[in-house]
């Protein structure tokens, strides 16, 4: 007989430790989940002043595409702005290139293309105003400009960004790129 109290009170004591394990694990079906706060702060987080780019877009300073000049096919990968005088008007220049420009050279750059027209680097140049645009191959010289603007022609705070397809504008003569630049000071 004592066995079988002991076996009844050791099953009990089984069957209770077990509900209550359950209810500990299991919370109520009418709670809601608690939000998971993290103590962690990415450093990538964008500011509210830094655009946010989506997976697979071009990052501030990359180009993307490339320009054709007399049969030679020139990928960019570089893109650079800043404000400069040029045809007398104070312009946006955007220079898209296949190699980076010196850091310490950038101002000067924007400002007269010396390492563009001294055949340093190849690229295109851009120069926007009110009138239009004006684009010119380096190092070809071949020039355009048109009252056309780039497609999808952005300034955010100081970040320009845009695609030109010129295509088709000249037998000898083709672009197709889109960029995203700091616009230097």
């Amino acid at each position: 007989m004592k066995s079988v109290r002991f076996m009844t009170s050791l099953i009990l004591l089984l069957l209770c430790g077990a509900c209550l394990g359950k209810k500990a694990l299991t919370p109520p079906a009418s709670a809601s989940p608690s939000p998971v706060v993290s103590p962690i702060v990415s450093a990538t987080a964008p500011s509210p002043s830094t655009p946010k780019v989506e997976p697979g877009e071009l990052q501030v300073g990359q180009a993307s595409g490339s320009y054709t000049a007399r049969g030679q096919k020139v990928e960019l990968k570089y893109a650079y702005a800043g404000r400069a005088v040029r045809f007398g008007t104070e312009s946006l220049v955007i220079l898209l290139t296949d190699q980076p420009i010196p850091a310490d050279q950038l101002a000067e750059e924007i400002k007269s293309a010396t390492l563009l027209e001294g055949q340093k680097l190849r690229g295109l140049e851009y120069v926007i105003d009110d009138n239009g645009m004006w684009v010119r191959f380096h190092p070809s010289q071949y020039q355009e400009s048109s009252s056309n603007k780039i497609k999808n022609y952005r300034v955010e705070g100081d970040i320009v960004r845009g695609e030109d397809d010129g295509s088709g504008l000249s037998e000898n003569y083709s672009r197709s790129v889109k960029f995203v630049a700091a616009i230097v000071k």
